[in-house]
């Protein structure tokens, strides 16, 4: 386990103040870690921790979402896979190894095509590229996120009734970093309203699912699939879609783990990780 401490950073993306922490090892290959929606970069950190001794690695709050500014200009996905984008060019990486937890994943799969010579891994976390049949059942079923809360207590009961798999104390900094306190006593999310209200089209839109499996396909990269057993985001129908879809694509399942697999089981997601990437156990 790496003994650095964490730096946190901004930089100025597409005219959004997007905040990230550089875990250092200057000189090493790049990873960059992109959360899912309405998340923050703190999803990564034992993971980020570990591959520091490996990898230069950077986890990013994503524009509207933690520390990084609200976006003027919206959260089109094509907004995020910009981002991405002049990330790559402001940091100066040559090489980088993508790690993207749902609409991150998204965001990876849609930057690589057209930089195959820059990305030289992917890992997907619990996000597919179309729905499950579950999780179109389920759409419109589940109550609206509440958008303000009188405690902390209260966000962390509400949080525990939607997630029974994380241990207590990382399910707390989870939300510490998702939530912020107002002078009044209410915490609120820290991510923009509008990512709440909006509907992701990505799975919705036949188009954008298309973009999604054109793109996939043609990534020649090897390509790695975490998914959480708990989860009702990716099924076994859609895993065998991407197994035919590419054969630089492999998958893995963490068991006892819904869609935030690195938070749910940090230490299996590790694990997982390490042996796609090639690193002692």
């Amino acid at each position: 386990m790496s003994d650095r401490n964490p730096e946190e950073k901004f930089v100025t993306i597409n005219g959004v103040n997007l905040r990230y922490v550089d875990w250092g090892s200057d000189g090493k290959t790049a990873m960059i870690c992109l959360h899912g929606h309405t998340s923050q970069s703190g999803i990564f950190r034992e993971f980020a921790e570990t591959m520091s001794d490996y990898y230069h690695v950077y986890t990013f709050d994503q524009r509207g979402h933690g520390g990084s500014e609200w976006a003027r200009d919206g959260y089109d996905r094509e907004r995020f896979v910009e981002d991405l984008g002049e990330i790559i060019n402001e940091l100066g990486l040559e090489k980088v190894i993508l790690v993207g937890h749902s609409m991150g994943g998204w965001n990876s799969v849609l930057y690589t095509p057209k930089n195959q010579e820059v990305v030289e891994k992917i890992i997907l976390v619990d996000i597919g590229m179309e729905p499950s049949e579950q999780s179109i059942l389920m759409r419109g079923k589940r109550p609206p996120t509440p958008t303000e809360f009188s405690s902390f207590d209260e966000a962390y009961n509400w949080a525990r009734q939607n997630n029974q798999w994380a241990s207590d104390d990382r399910l707390r900094q989870d939300l510490g970093e998702r939530l912020a306190e107002g002078k009044d006593g209410i915490w609120k999310w820290k991510a923009d309203p509008l990512l709440y209200s909006t509907p992701l089209r990505d799975m919705e839109d036949p188009e954008s699912v298309k973009r999604l499996w054109d793109s996939f396909r043609s990534i020649t990269c090897p390509i790695l699939e975490v998914r959480g057993t708990e989860s009702i985001t990716l099924s076994d129908e859609v895993i065998d879609k991407m197994i035919q879809a590419n054969s630089n694509f492999v998958s893995v399942d963490v068991h006892g783990a819904a869609h935030t697999v690195s938070v749910d089981k940090p230490e299996d997601f590790i694990t997982v990780t390490k042996s796609f990437l090639g690193l002692n156990p």
